[in-house]
């Protein structure tokens, strides 16, 4: 199985429920959902121009991807976990890509797997992943639905909030839902007055702001 890779390097996640945990994150390349406040556009386009024989010449240069065996990916991110349990599976949008064989690679290494998708694509479920986030991209100008059987098995849904219309949509999603896990609302763009109304309405809602900290340490 060949997995479409744009980087893979050892971090520590800055974002939503499992901020602080040391991972191994594994940028996929290609998507459709063309959020306009994507801080990682580069990896939309599967375009071959891009397309570099190997994963060193593709982290070079954030738009080249390249093309892995699922069970090299693996190998790849054993090599640099140091003491990280857990693998991060993101994008671009990691669920457009059929993911089955790549976590049970990972599986095999010992890794505990994370996925992080818009919400609108299915390649990640029943592959035995340990957590999903759904940061669920509505109206975007890929015009592309978020899948209300992705939703309702996610562990954490961390929402994108630039205005109160951002959190009004969410509420719609929930209401047509069965979720049961976490709620995470993150200010786009760590925006001042997107951060107060994202505090005002965790009070309000009770549920979790979500921060980018790992913009605060200087890590990607």
């Amino acid at each position: 199985m060949m997995i479409r890779l744009n980087d893979l390097y050892l971090c520590i996640q800055g974002e939503g429920c499992l901020a602080g945990t040391p991972m191994v994150l594994i940028r996929l390349h290609g998507c459709s959902v063309g959020c306009p406040f994507c801080d990682t556009k580069e990896t939309w386009a599967n375009d071959e121009e891009n397309r570099v024989p190997d994963l060193h010449q593709a982290q070079a240069d954030p738009s080249k991807w390249c093309e892995m065996e699922a069970s090299d990916v693996a190998i790849a991110a054993s090599e640099i976990r140091q003491g990280a349990k857990w693998a991060l599976i993101t994008g671009g949008e990691p669920a457009d890509q059929d993911l089955h064989q790549l976590v049970a690679c990972l599986n095999a290494c010992g890794f505990l797997v994370a996925v992080e998708t818009s919400g609108t694509a299915t390649g990640h479920m029943g592959a035995g992943v340990h957590w999903v986030c759904v940061s669920p991209k509505l109206g975007m100008p890929g015009a592309k639905p978020v899948l209300p059987e992705v939703v309702n098995t996610a562990n954490e849904i961390k929402m994108v909030v630039g205005k109160p219309e951002d959190v009004t949509k969410l509420e719609d999603l929930l209401e047509r839902s069965s979720f049961k896990g976490t709620v995470c609302l993150q200010p786009m763009s760590t925006n001042p007055e997107a951060t107060r109304f994202c505090i005002s309405t965790c009070q309000r809602k009770g549920w979790r702001l979500s921060l980018q900290t790992h913009k605060w340490i200087n890590e990607r």
